[in-house]
Formats: C-alpha cells, structure tokens, sequence
C-alpha cells in the first residue's frame, strides 16, 4: 500500500541517535513507500546541517527524537520554527517518552504530531502509513491537542 501521491512526500529527514530504530524505522517506510527517500541523521546538529546545506528546499515531513545527544530535538523544533526557510515543515516528534510535560512543550512549539514509538515492526508501518496517508500540502495545520498523540 503506497500512500497518496498528490500529498507530494518525496523526503522524510530522521533524527534519532539510536542506530536501531533508524535501521527499524527505515525498514517499515521501504515497505509502506518505496518511492520516499529516508535521509537520516543521528543528532540535532547533523539534522540541521542537512536541512540548511544538503535538503533546503528538500525535505518534506521530520520525524524527530526528543533525546539526542550534542542538539536535542527540543531544540531543534525550536530553530526548525524560528526559521522562515523551515517553519513550513511538519514535525512529527518520535519519542520512547509520553510525559504530559513533554507532550504539552512540543505542541507549544509547534510539532505536528506526536508519535510514541511502537514497540512492533507492523505498528510502525501502520504509523507511517498513516503519517503518509495525511495531507501535509500546503502550511502544516496543528491538530487539536486531543488528536495530537499517535499511538499504537
């Protein structure tokens, strides 16, 4: 099953230091979408050098760990904002952590969901297949707090 092509998701950057829920992560998406090109980053400074050098323009939706070392994500969702070049993008944060507290900052700042990361290779594909299936067109629309959590 592919995902709507009029959605136009061509790039989905990766941040998270864990190489395991990368190779995991990367593994569901060639099976849910072997047209997306995954591009990943094992911190929030490589992160943002690829967006700023390697994928201005480039990358579609960032799904975003919270605890990365050298640049967490905090931070990186908040430059990611700041920045009329990157504001536009969604940014779905990616986390082991279901915190109220952590739930409640990121969505002040700005992210457009909130995944926690399933613990199943078939609930991560329905998670991305769902976060692909999502009209991400145009400026990215916050859900109601209520929706803003994903779980599987």
């Amino acid at each position: 099953m592919h995902f709507d092509q009029s959605n136009n998701i061509k790039t989905i950057l990766l941040a998270d230091d864990d190489i395991d829920d990368r190779d995991f992560f990367s593994d569901a998406l060639k099976q849910v979408s072997g047209t997306t090109e995954l591009v990943l980053a094992e911190n929030g400074i490589e992160l943002m050098n690829k967006l700023h050098h390697s994928l201005p323009g480039k990358a579609a939706l960032i799904f975003l760990d919270l605890n990365m070392p050298l640049k967490n994500g905090y931070e990186c969702l908040a430059e990611i904002k700041q920045q009329p070049a990157f504001k536009h993008l969604p940014v779905i944060i990616f986390s082991t952590s279901l915190q109220p507290e952590t739930v409640n900052n990121v969505y002040r700042q700005g992210a457009s969901l909130y995944i926690v990361k399933p613990n199943s290779f078939n609930k991560l594909k329905d998670i991305i297949k769902h976060v692909l299936s999502l009209n991400w067109s145009g400026a990215p629309v916050q859900p109601s707090r209520e929706k803003f959590i994903l779980q599987s």
